[in-house]
């Protein structure tokens, strides 16, 4: 209930600069002689709403110099008790381009009414963060102090308040977001700090976030390499040069991307067992393009790499869990896969010998003389193919030669067996 007696107020702002109200500026210790009590609130049908200010926290933020009407415009020249329902804080009145009072301002704080958060505010979202939600309301610090709920640490936490939230990502329909505090990124900001660890804002933005389905976002699918490259510089340069970072270039859709392999917001160093990119996942996430029929079809893409790959020694010993076999990426890279025509791809005839070197020190030159990926049928790798029909028969006579003998011998054991006395043979 708002106090509405002038006697009473004098007696509060006595009281507030008795107990110590410091630190804030002497035009706010009149507000401060209500707000600064944390039993201060407003009740509206039965439902309270808090109106305390913590004067220390004012004290130590980046509006110390300020008055409290500088924000609360409409309040200023009232007298007291003011209005019961204070107008929205408008912070877009000093910082903006131009603006004569020195706020801090950079080109993003203007695209923050285009971005997916402004927007939503226009229409009134109840779900829109506003500059409060973000910064924070009288305690809002510098981006740079490690307090400040918008420093490089704390943004994970602060975008995570509705993010991270289960029901708010039903309902905005947002999946896997959460997955970031197990994520290789989050432990690097836990254990070697913010400057080495990816953030929230590197890959989506600061006022400037954009929903990933608009071409412009940084975390549209053919720009999330770029985005990705901006702290991977060493495996974007690679990537950039392959078959696949030349398709991105080019607007094929299709074409994979940093997350179809790592994954999104979850992502987890290679040598996790849990990494799509652990050499025993490495089959099954490359196959989500090299195993899909449309893809193949529409690209000309061969249909029996991975089915070749699956039935071998290595496909075989990676089933199994064998980390150390020989999987796509050991033989067409990792990131800078090139076509084998390419005289610098790994699996180009003239590097084969190296390439599969790498694992058999003895390989020569006869390692690229027959196929890599041996599908053996009667129009490919004919020769191969006759030998296995004629080892496969083999198999099958031999077993069954087997099959027959122990069946004459059980049948020769059992006319052998003696008769039982009183069975009725003579």
């Amino acid at each position: 209930m708002l106090i509405r007696n002038t006697s009473i107020w004098c007696l509060m702002a006595l009281c507030g600069v008795l107990l110590g109200v410091q630190g804030a500026h002497a035009d706010n210790l009149k507000c401060l002689a209500c707000h600064s009590a944390p039993s201060f609130r407003k009740t509206t049908g039965g439902v309270h709403a808090p109106l305390y200010v913590d004067a220390d926290q004012l004290a130590a933020s980046v509006h110390s110099s300020k008055d409290c009407t500088d924000c609360h415009a409409d309040l200023r020249n009232q007298r007291f008790p003011h209005k019961r329902q204070a107008d929205p804080v408008q912070c877009v009145r000093c910082h903006h381009n131009g603006n004569v009072v020195g706020s801090p301002v950079s080109y993003h704080l203007d695209k923050y009414a285009d971005s997916v958060h402004g927007r939503a505010a226009r229409r009134n979202d109840p779900d829109a963060p506003r500059c409060k939600d973000c910064h924070g309301s009288h305690a809002i610090r510098p981006a740079e102090d490690a307090r400040s709920s918008v420093s490089r640490f704390n943004v994970p936490s602060t975008c995570g308040r509705c993010h991270f939230d289960p029901l708010f990502a039903k309902r905005r329909h947002l999946y896997g977001v959460a997955e970031y505090r197990n994520s290789i990124h989050a432990k690097v900001l836990g254990q070697h700090g913010p400057e080495t660890a990816a953030v929230c804002t590197d890959c989506h933005g600061v006022h400037d976030i954009e929903s990933p389905s608009d071409l412009g976002s940084r975390t549209s699918r053919l720009q999330v390499p770029k985005t990705c490259g901006r702290c991977h510089k060493k495996i974007y340069e690679g990537y950039r040069k392959s078959i696949h970072g030349r398709a991105v270039a080019k607007g094929v859709k299709d074409a994979p991307v940093c997350t179809n392999c790592h994954g999104e917001h979850g992502i987890v160093k290679p040598t996790a067992p849990s990494s799509s990119v652990y050499p025993i996942h490495v089959a099954a996430t490359c196959s989500k393009c090299h195993g899909n029929v449309r893809i193949q079809r529409k690209y000309g893409l061969p249909a029996d790499r991975m089915t070749s790959y699956l039935e071998s020694y290595h496909g075989l010993a990676g089933k199994y869990g064998e980390v150390s076999v020989a999987n796509c990426a050991t033989c067409h890279g990792a990131h800078d896969i090139r076509p084998s025509s390419d005289p610098e791809s790994a699996v180009n005839k003239k590097n084969l010998p190296k390439t599969c070197g790498a694992c058999h020190p003895a390989a020569g030159k006869n390692f690229a003389k027959g196929s890599i990926h041996l599908f053996p049928s009667k129009h490919k790798d004919v020769a191969t193919y006759w030998v296995r029909m004629a080892y496969m028969l083999f198999v099958i006579v031999l077993i069954g030669s087997f099959c027959v003998c122990i069946l004459l011998d059980l049948l020769a054991r059992q006319r052998k067996r003696p008769r039982r006395p009183g069975t009725g043979d003579h």
